[in-house]
């Protein structure tokens, strides 16, 4: 565990783009995926679906941040991120950034991780706390002078295209039943 009482975070995504998520691939409402990744290579690939994660999120306009959410509930981030294709917000954004509260650990399938949740997100410290959410305005703004603050125990994660889904289910390089969809290649 990290020190000073744990952490707030768990995992997180820098500037994914909404238009490299398959958010209806056509087998249902529940089959699309918010897929990241670690690690590029075979044998140690890692993937895993933030769809249900709960915690936080900026959406980015051409100009800079212009929205922020809480994500609480059972659809998690990527529900409420799928909300703001239809709602008030549809069209005025182009990136986002997410950061969950629930821990990322190892799943049965091989070359996937799951979300665990955590019935205590928020640490039992209030220092923990600050050092946490200080990490995230500095990770979000990019405050080029200041220091290199870094998440107590919170893992980055790179999103995954629906392209780059397809070339690793025809290598093999993870079980394909942790898709719940079958991407298609792109051409």
């Amino acid at each position: 565990m990290p020190k000073h009482g744990g952490h707030l975070f768990g995992a997180y995504g820098m500037f994914w783009d909404p238009t490299e998520v398959s958010w209806s691939p056509g087998s249902g409402s529940n089959a699309w995926q918010l897929l990241g990744r670690q690690k590029r290579n075979a044998g140690h690939l890692r993937l895993c679906d933030f769809r249900r994660a709960r915690g936080v999120y900026v959406l980015f306009d051409h100009f800079g941040p212009m929205y922020v959410g809480l994500a609480r509930g059972q659809g998690g981030i990527g529900g409420r991120l799928k909300d703001h294709l239809s709602d008030h917000l549809a069209g005025s954004w182009s990136r986002f950034c997410w950061f969950s509260f629930d821990d990322v650990i190892e799943s049965e399938l091989a070359g996937w991780k799951v979300m665990s949740p955590r019935d205590h997100p928020v640490p039992s410290t209030g220092e923990t706390v600050v050092r946490e959410v200080e990490a995230l305005l500095i990770t979000i703004l990019g405050a080029r002078k200041q220091n290199q603050m870094r998440f107590l125990g919170a893992q980055l994660w790179e999103q995954l295209t629906e392209s780059e889904a397809a070339t690793i289910l025809e290598r093999s390089a993870v079980d394909a039943d942790g898709f719940t969809f079958r991407p298609t290649y792109s051409y």
